[in-house]
């Protein structure tokens, strides 16, 4: 890959380069057309950075400029040599590290989702911690109440991971298999009151519960098609949404004796339920569908629905009331309720966490992250109002206060 090697140029003292200065290097240096100027992009086709066949990248307005109208061939401005326009092709390193520093451009830039009327208030970050290799792929994260330990599920060697809220590895278990104590494709996790780890498990369709050091204690299988949300609610019965079946169950464990007491479908007519979050100091629930064709099985908008503790269901938004608040299109990839039981979504597509409020009153839409987000699928909020934002695009998971 040249056009352009990357260079710092001569480092006169550690104090002078600070991360703004070295983003500011990698964009002029790495991140921008030599022959144009103008920074590469992956959203716009025009920007996207081109491989020549002989190694020099340029975007594909610039080759598109130098090529010949009829024979489509260009010369090379850097080495000379000749090719056709049709034997380039994406530069993905370029592309997916000018995706991987997008938020840190934007928050240094102020531009972000600032355009779509999305500016962030009302958090305070604090750090964040994991990366590729202590966590790979995280779809589902949680916490203990009373030790405030976090627990990420992932695709790791071990699967479960446990965690302080500094950020300290404390143990993990779970590896790949069909035993009961193995964990195949973890989709998201709950803790319960006691301290069991409640896992929905892609792999083989089921819903399994350890205890905090991994032992299985209970493994429920063929009564879910695809156990997608999962979380315990005040009563510590475990809520869990089936995503093929479009159905809300709540299974009551005797976790002294490691059986399944009961098994109830609550509701039955939901329409690709996933994400799912229960309010600790009122009760009620918060369910995500995923709006799809029928025909053509493609993506067709969010709707939240809100029970309350007994099941009931008790209000409804779907994608024309967000059309109202909100300037975007959500698509809602992980939900959570704080301590004064608003709603907070995260959006995978758009990188952001918004607060949606109260569903019961009128809802509202204050953005309270839209940078440093990669993609945001899982939300957690402690009860001193931690909010624990698990992101699968830098394979981190990232602390804020909620002020």
């Amino acid at each position: 890959m040249s056009g352009g090697a990357l260079s710092f140029g001569t480092r006169s003292s550690s104090s002078s380069w600070t991360p703004q200065r070295i983003l500011n290097e990698i964009e002029t240096n790495l991140l921008e057309c030599k022959v144009c100027f103008e920074k590469y992009s992956q959203l716009q086709k025009k920007r996207r950075p081109r491989n020549l066949p002989c190694g020099h990248v340029m975007c594909w307005e610039c080759i598109s400029c130098l090529a010949h109208r009829h024979y489509q061939r260009l010369e090379c401005p850097f080495c000379r040599k000749i090719c056709s326009s049709s034997e380039t092709s994406d530069c993905l390193p370029l592309m997916h590290i000018s995706e991987l520093l997008s938020p840190a451009w934007e928050l240094a830039n102020g531009t972000s989702n600032e355009a779509l009327g999305l500016t962030s208030a009302g958090v305070k970050f604090h750090f964040a911690f994991g990366g590729w290799g202590p966590l790979i792929n995280p779809t589902g994260a949680a916490f203990f109440r009373k030790s405030g330990a976090l627990v990420v599920v992932h695709d790791g060697k071990k699967r479960v991971s446990i965690f302080n809220l500094k950020g300290k590895y404390l143990h993990g278990f779970g590896t790949k298999g069909d035993s009961l104590t193995g964990v195949c494709y973890p989709l998201n996790v709950a803790v319960t009151l006691d301290g069991y780890i409640v896992i929905t498990d892609a792999g083989d369709c089921s819903v399994k519960v350890f205890n905090s050091r991994g032992r299985n204690s209970v493994a429920i299988r063929e009564s879910f098609r695809l156990p997608w949300g999962v979380d315990t609610d005040c009563e510590n019965q475990i809520l869990v949404t089936d995503s093929e079946a479009g159905t809300l169950s709540q299974l009551e464990v005797d976790f002294s004796k490691d059986i399944l007491v009961s098994n109830t479908v609550a509701t039955s007519d939901l329409c690709c339920p996933r994400e799912i979050a229960v309010s600790k100091s009122t009760g009620s629930v918060v369910v995500v569908e995923h709006l799809r064709d029928q025909k053509a099985r493609s993506f067709t908008g969010t709707r939240l629905k809100m029970f309350d503790s007994k099941l009931q269901l008790m209000c409804q938004i779907d994608s024309f009331g967000f059309s109202l608040i909100c300037p975007i299109q959500l698509c809602v990839s992980g939900v959570a309720f704080d301590r004064e039981g608003n709603v907070l979504v995260a959006d995978g597509n758009h990188k952001v966490v918004l607060c949606l409020g109260k569903l019961m009153e009128s809802p509202s839409l204050r953005p309270i992250i839209s940078q440093g987000l990669v993609c945001p699928v899982g939300l957690a909020c402690t009860a001193d109002n931690t909010l624990i934002v698990l992101d699968s695009g830098d394979h981190a998971v990232k602390i804020y206060t909620v002020c």
